[in-house]
């Protein structure tokens, strides 16, 4: 059975108050050879308080909730390694749930956190999540006032802070390298444009193609869902629009992507040239390396759980913190004269 601080009291002679105290290292009238002798049971018997129960005293159990959208996607992985380190840096563990794109999913997991008594909250709302799923959210943080951090995608509610990228500045830095290349038939593979991020990131696309005087053309952008597959599902369209490159709207799509042109034996960037977004660690890994925008998924969540934990002990001067996203040159992109005329030897279909 599981021993209790009143079993280490009685076998040392002493109240459970005194082993409260001695284990909370607190100021009390306790001897060094009774303070030792409470501390070698507690060793002997690897006693553990129940911090549940001593969560409900405190009204706070040191654990934050994390819900994201896919844990198998690389970026929220590595978000969650810098909210798992943060956290551990302030004596907080983590609860991290994955709602794997179903909307019904994070109302149920929200509410399955909050019935934890976690201390707080960081969400990363899906890319298809719906504006009744996020009103409910909403709803039920500003009824419990409980700290919460919007993550990748800004929520309007007075109590929602947020750590978000600039994804428009992605957008146009991403388009504006290929368009200096001499690229002027670049797809655009879109995560669902329902979604802030994706609508921003095109945004970026648009307002490059006007700084360089480029007719938009609807054709060249197509709505993926942020998957390897939407990916590999594109490149037969694309090469079909006589697209020269392709800036994808996530890595995963762009993983996608170099499948296919394994499969339909086409070289890059000799004969197309592409460009992710979030600087996944496995992008360096690839061949050609992947020119992708870098967000710092690592540092994002991290400041998530700062600022969280910050708003848990009533800081006011908490606000929003917007990255600003760089550019990772690699191999995966080349001048479209080159890519021109390796296409004209290598046949996608």
């Amino acid at each position: 059975m599981k021993v209790t601080i009143k079993d280490i009291a009685k076998e040392c002679g002493v109240s459970p108050a005194a082993v409260s105290l001695v284990l909370n290292n607190r100021d009390a009238r306790i001897s060094s050879e009774t303070r030792k002798k409470i501390l070698d049971t507690v060793k002997k018997y690897d006693y553990r308080p129940n911090r549940l129960a001593i969560g409900l005293l405190k009204n706070q159990t040191s654990t934050i909730g994390v819900i994201v959208p896919d844990i198998g996607n690389i970026f929220f992985a590595e978000l969650c390694k810098g909210c798992e380190y943060e956290a551990r840096k302030h004596n907080y563990t983590l609860m991290v749930t994955s709602a794997d794109e179903f909307p019904a999913d994070n109302l149920r997991y929200f509410n399955a956190l909050i019935d934890q008594q976690v201390d707080g909250l960081i969400y990363v709302a899906p890319s298809n999540i719906d504006n009744q799923t996020i009103h409910s959210i909403c709803s039920k943080i500003t009824q419990l006032k409980i700290p919460f951090i919007a993550v990748d995608r800004a929520l309007d509610f007075p109590f929602a802070k947020s750590i978000v990228n600039d994804n428009i500045h992605g957008g146009y830095i991403a388009t504006k390298h290929l368009l200096e290349l001499g690229h002027r038939r670049i797809g655009c593979l879109t995560g669902p444009l329902c979604n802030q991020t994706s609508s921003d990131r095109l945004k970026g696309y648009q307002k490059a193609l006007e700084e360089f005087q480029v007719p938009y053309d609807a054709s060249l952008v197509l709505e993926g869902d942020f998957t390897a597959t939407s990916g590999y599902n594109s490149l037969a369209y694309m090469r079909g629009c006589d697209a020269s490159a392709i800036f994808c709207f996530n890595d995963m799509m762009a993983l996608g992507i170099y499948r296919a042109a394994r499969d339909y034996k086409l070289k890059l960037p000799e004969a197309l040239s592409v460009v992710g977004y979030d600087d996944i660690f496995i992008s360096d890994l690839l061949d050609p390396p992947l020119t992708t925008v870098n967000q710092p998924a690592y540092k994002i969540g991290a400041s998530a759980v700062l600022s969280l934990i910050a708003l848990a002990q009533k800081d006011t001067s908490v606000d929003s913190v917007v990255f600003t996203p760089s550019l990772k040159v690699r191999s995966s992109t080349a001048a479209w004269d080159a890519a021109r005329k390796e296409s004209k030897q290598i046949s996608c279909v």
